[in-house]
């Protein structure tokens, strides 16, 4: 009589790899290796960690999927952009250059503007900025006035103008005589004088 196998057709189907990975990983590889032997399959025990290393080894090296809270968090996001019109665009000019541009403007006029216009302004701001305009414009004065000059686009002192008139006339009078000079001022006068009605 031949001996009966205790494998069976399904047993025979599966390999034995397939059939470790089938098993719980909660499993020893003995409970692994006892329920192989009773489908009939017979394995070692040295198998069943070598796969299971394997197949460890393969998940680790794998890159990782995105998460579905990661995937539901990006077209949030972006659906959220489009709600709010899009990414603010970040100001071009600084604060303190568009209190500086807009001088003609009241300070509340100014932060309503700069509301308009994405920037961030208080009235305390703008007072504090016009203030320090105010006092470098005065540095530079200061500055000026040690070295003996005029600032740039300064307006021209009375005294300086005054100074300049009597150098120009010290000048003339030299040039052509004092008598000569004084003749024609008392020339000029007359004219400026039939000029106004005086």
């Amino acid at each position: 009589m031949a001996p009966t196998s205790t494998s069976t057709p399904e047993a025979k189907s599966v390999s034995k790899s397939d059939f470790i990975r089938a098993q719980p990983a909660t499993l020893s590889a003995a409970q692994v290796v006892e329920k192989a032997k009773a489908q009939g399959i017979p394995l070692r025990p040295g198998l069943v960690y070598e796969v299971r290393r394997t197949d460890k080894a393969k998940k680790a090296a794998a890159p990782k999927p995105a998460s579905p809270a990661a995937k539901k968090r990006a077209p949030k996001s972006s659906s959220s952009a489009v709600k709010a019109g899009g990414p603010k665009k970040a100001p071009t000019t600084s604060k303190a250059a568009f209190v500086r541009a807009h001088a003609n403007l009241s300070p509340k006029e100014i932060v309503a503007k700069a509301r308009a216009e994405n920037i961030k302004l208080d009235v305390g701001y703008v007072y504090n900025v016009r203030s320090s305009s105010k006092g470098a414009k005065k540095k530079v004065l200061a500055q000026a006035a040690r070295r003996g000059t005029e600032p740039k686009g300064a307006a021209p002192k009375p005294a300086a103008v005054s100074s300049r008139a009597e150098t120009l006339l010290k000048a003339v009078a030299a040039e052509v005589g004092l008598g000569r000079a004084i003749e024609l001022l008392q020339t000029e006068r007359a004219k400026i004088g039939a000029a106004i009605g005086a």
